[in-house]
């Protein structure tokens, strides 16, 4: 008698998806190759089924075939293994730097990365005030009215910052920038500066300031920065703010690598702007 799956009393199952992912994970308990009838027979699945997913998977990159018939997991698994790890261990050197941020400016110190046409929070620090703004780590964010993804976009190949952002922009607050050409602008002007705002274009009443973090490839991988109420927020602090958002995003791009001299760039403009 077949046992039933756990997974299949789910009224969300998908079982072509659960069949898959039973592939997937006996492939990478067992390190050898596997014919898809003796896979079948293991799993319980039609062989059409196992030859169905493992063509799928095999066009994909995530399965590949050797000479005697085989299959064992491809590449691809590999690549996006190594993707999340470096998104995790980035998070993990970039935590004393987001708690040192939070404690100079006494506001809410925040992380965030791309991911796709979103933007998504890795971490998120909050001071020790009797008003705070907090974001839980892993929400998604609209891309183009965050100061921190669109510290991040702004060091895009403008193709790819194009591609990313949605067709139509859509306005959050009365004062969200919706017209792309806007955007683009503002975000040129952050790659002179590397300061990206979000001046209650996302929820009224919240300002951020952000700045893109550079990897040892000297890509842009994410973006960090702070987040305060406007009703607190002092004019008079806002250069020495951007200053303090600034370092902290040096000494993360340091820690992970990136030696390349952006930031004595932005330096430069703050000093010959004044």
């Amino acid at each position: 008698m077949t046992t039933q799956r756990p997974s299949s009393r789910n009224k969300y199952a998908v079982p072509a998806v659960e069949q898959m992912l039973d592939i997937v994970e006996h492939l990478a308990q067992n390190h050898r190759s596997y014919g898809i009838t003796e896979l079948a027979r293991k799993l319980d699945i039609s062989t059409n089924g196992v030859f169905r997913i493992l063509k799928c998977l095999t066009e994909r990159g995530y399965a590949e075939a050797d000479p005697e018939g085989g299959y064992r997991l491809g590449t691809k698994f590999f690549t996006l293994g190594m993707q999340l790890y470096a998104r995790f261990d980035l998070r993990r050197r970039a935590r004393p730097h987001l708690d040192r941020l939070c404690e100079q400016s006494g506001e809410t110190a925040q992380l965030y990365a791309l991911q796709k046409d979103h933007a998504l929070v890795l971490d998120c620090v909050t001071p020790s005030a009797s008003s705070f703004i907090q974001v839980l780590p892993g929400s998604r964010m609209e891309i183009h009215a965050s100061a921190f993804s669109k510290a991040v976009l702004a060091f895009l190949p403008e193709a790819e910052a194009r591609r990313r952002l949605p067709r139509k922009l859509a306005a959050l607050t009365p004062h969200t920038v919706t017209d792309p050409a806007k955007l683009l602008r503002e975000l040129a002007q952050t790659r002179r500066s590397g300061l990206a705002y979000d001046r209650e274009g996302y929820t009224l009443g919240i300002y951020c300031v952000g700045a893109p973090v550079f990897d040892v490839n000297g890509d842009p991988v994410a973006g960090v920065g702070v987040t305060g109420l406007v009703s607190l927020f002092h004019p008079e602090t806002q250069s020495s703010l951007e200053q303090t958002v600034l370092a902290c995003a040096e000494r993360i791009s340091r820690d992970i690598g990136y030696e390349g001299g952006r930031f004595e760039n932005f330096k430069k403009q703050r000093r010959s702007a004044r």
